[in-house]
């Protein structure tokens, strides 16, 4: 029954005093907003930069690759590295990895020109050099023998000029094709996805991959439109081309069936190369080129007994391009943590074949190092703004009980005891910090998409709204705030708790003049805490970097606001002293109007010291932010003009 009735009684004083309250309940609400406000601003903030930091960065910043090079090209090795790639790729970095590209690109060959335009026609000498060998073998040493078949192609043979030679051991070498003084160099690029890659400019894609050892027969290749123009082969033409390093009969005789060029020159998967450079063969082409094709005496104008498979070295690259839209703040953490697992994996199935690189764990580290020092003067400014807050809703909640004092001197002279009397103030405080907490977070969620409106993120966000990012449970600070609303508000009725009417007209006549916030051992304790503080801040640094990860230390942001409240206590000390000896002026005029003014400021300094205070904070926020805004455009101006070394500089006013 009793709790019933002082829930009525509560219920009642709140309806009576909603005017007055409200004050009250306006204070409450910002206290806790800015608690909730600080998770939030801060994952909102970091969660643009993150934005900006990964739109703003190039390719290779962002991007994984893998890449494996292979001095003996096989299709079956190819093949189990991209299954090891594929198969990492997709069970650690699918949520922002979701596709890959793969290349495959060789060393240099050389372009050898032949045929009837060329200088040299290497199959026609290869033709008169077979009929030598078949003339040497019928006529000289061994005649008798059964020719080969492939002599039969020939007639007369007793009349071809050997020039004296008579053992086929005597005969020259075979004539390969031999690269001209300077000859064109181009690599050879494939991929799986070639096909979408690549603008036909003349011919069609071909995806012939047929080696045939019989007839003799040119493989189907693309040229870059720049290969076609140095060598000046066209759509038909044929040549020959070889490992700028290797065996003398490895080579190849191919035939252009396209001339291509880029289809995105911009695409990331060409990396540094000019795509119009190089030649092109379809994967599947590739793969059976690069395989032994057996052939025979019969069948090789220069009595090979197998084409293809060139002794070529390879380099086969993939690369994961990033999916920005999926990266959120609360992911970088696990981002880290898969890369490390997705290098572990790739390395380990590939016996340390198949190297991985990737730029964004040096981008997530200087993301997260950059939080830390930019988000340190936010929390301490945050800091000092939930710190005048609280001193508004003390300041608001005495002037209440102050004009309650009244009331509760009734309460007591009709039977009520102190602690009833609190007991009642506390109520209208819990009642009053829970209403509060329940829309502090709503204010909280406006503030932080406000922010997004006013430079300097204005010009991040183009002037909309701040997109607010939650990643840690905002229900701690609002607990927190609510608690600290609640002990504000509910502390200013002690000291009316125990007084009765008589004291009140006591102190109506003659107020007091001391206040426990004028006790020297306060003030000392503060300035000396402030001083160690200070020294330790000095020695330590406001970033700790003993930890493997960069953290903001924690006395940056306390002492901001220690600082203040330290300059607070001592304003407070110093403020009835200057109030008595302006009261003193105000008697020198000889005016009574004046005296009795001068006379009220000196001996009731109180309430004017609750509003000293009050600007004492706000100008000390303001001038913190001022600060902390010069010194940070300050900063980003000496970063941009800093002179650094590089080949050229330009010097002059505006430059830059």
């Amino acid at each position: 029954m009793r709790i019933a009735t002082y829930i009525g009684l509560v219920a009642r004083r709140v309806w009576a005093k909603k005017g007055i309250l409200f004050g009250s309940f306006l204070g409450a609400t910002l206290v806790i907003a800015l608690l909730v406000v600080v998770p939030l601003y801060e994952a909102s903030v970091q969660a643009v930069d993150l934005k900006f930091s990964i739109d703003n960065a190039l390719a290779d910043e962002t991007d994984v690759t893998a890449f494996s090079t292979l001095n003996e090209y096989t299709a079956a090795t190819a093949d189990s590295n991209r299954a090891v790639v594929l198969e990492a790729q997709q069970e650690w970095l699918q949520p922002w990895y979701p596709t890959t590209e793969e290349r495959t690109q060789t060393r240099e060959f050389a372009v050898i020109p032949s045929g009837p335009d060329a200088a040299v026609d290497y199959l026609e000498l290869a033709a008169d050099w077979r009929e030598l060998v078949c003339a040497v073998i019928v006529t000289g040493t061994g005649l008798g023998e059964e020719p080969p078949s492939f002599c039969d192609e020939f007639d007369s043979l007793e009349s071809v000029d050997t020039g004296g030679v008579t053992d086929p051991e005597e005969l020259p070498t075979a004539p390969y094709p031999r690269p001209p003084p300077e000859a064109l160099q181009v690599r050879i690029f494939t991929s799986p996805d070639l096909e979408p890659l690549l603008s036909i400019t003349d011919g069609a894609y071909t995806n012939d991959g047929d080696v045939p050892p019989w007839p003799y027969s040119p493989l189907p290749i693309m040229i870059g439109e720049q290969v076609a123009a140095l060598s000046g082969a066209q759509v038909g033409d044929s040549f020959f081309i070889r490992p700028f390093s290797g065996l003398l009969d490895v080579f190849e005789y191919v035939e252009v069936a396209a001339i291509v060029t880029a289809a995105d020159r911009n695409a990331a998967i060409w990396g540094f190369d000019d795509p119009d450079t190089m030649v092109y063969l379809d994967q599947d082409v590739f793969d059976e080129w690069l395989r032994a094709v057996p052939t025979s005496r019969d069948a090789d104008p220069w009595l090979r007994e197998q084409r293809g498979r060139p002794s070529i070295t390879t380099t086969q690259r993939w690369r994961m391009p990033l999916d920005n839209e999926t990266v959120a703040l609360g992911d970088v953490s696990e981002i880290e943590s898969r890369l490390s697992q997705f290098r572990a994996q790739v390395a380990r199935s590939s016996g340390g074949t198949i190297p991985t690189t990737t730029f964004i764990t040096i981008l997530l580290e200087a993301f997260t190092t950059r939080s830390v020092v930019v988000g340190g003067p936010i929390l301490a400014m945050l800091a000092l703004v939930v710190g005048g807050a609280i001193y508004f809703l003390v300041y608001t909640s005495a002037l209440t009980v102050e004009r309650e004092g009244n009331e509760v001197a009734l309460l007591k002279s009709r039977g009520a005891s102190s602690w009833q009397t609190v007991g009642i103030h506390l109520g209208e405080s819990l009642f009053v910090a829970i209403v509060a907490a329940l829309v502090a977070p709503l204010v909280a969620r406006f503030l932080v998409g406000l922010t997004g409106r006013i430079p300097p993120l204005s010009t991040l966000t183009g002037g909309d709204p701040l997109e607010v990012a939650q990643v840690r449970s905002v229900f701690p600070f609002m607990v927190t705030g609510a608690v600290i609303v609640f002990v504000a508000m509910g502390v200013t009725i002690f000291p009316y708790a125990r007084r009765g009417v008589l004291d009140l007209r006591a102190l109506a006549a003659r107020p007091g003049t001391k206040s426990v916030w004028q006790k020297y051992n306060i003030d000392i304790f503060a300035i000396a805490l402030s001083l160690v503080l200070l020294i330790q801040l000095r020695l330590r640094g406001f970033i700790n970097t003993t930890t493997d990860e960069a953290t903001l230390d924690p006395l940056a942001v306390i002492f901001p606001a220690l600082l203040l409240f330290t300059g607070a206590l001592i304003l407070l000390r110093l403020f009835p002293y200057v109030l008595r000896f302006v009261g003193w002026l105000f008697t020198k005029p000889q005016n009574l109007s004046m005296a009795l003014t001068g006379w009220h400021l000196g001996r009731n300094p109180v309430p004017y010291g609750r509003l000293a205070l009050l600007v004492w904070v706000t100008t000390g926020l303001g001038a913190f932010a001022l600060t902390y805004a010069a010194t940070l455009e300050q900063s980003y101006a000496d970063r941009a003009a800093y002179a650094a070394g590089a080949d050229v500089r330009v010097v002059g006013e505006g430059a830059g």
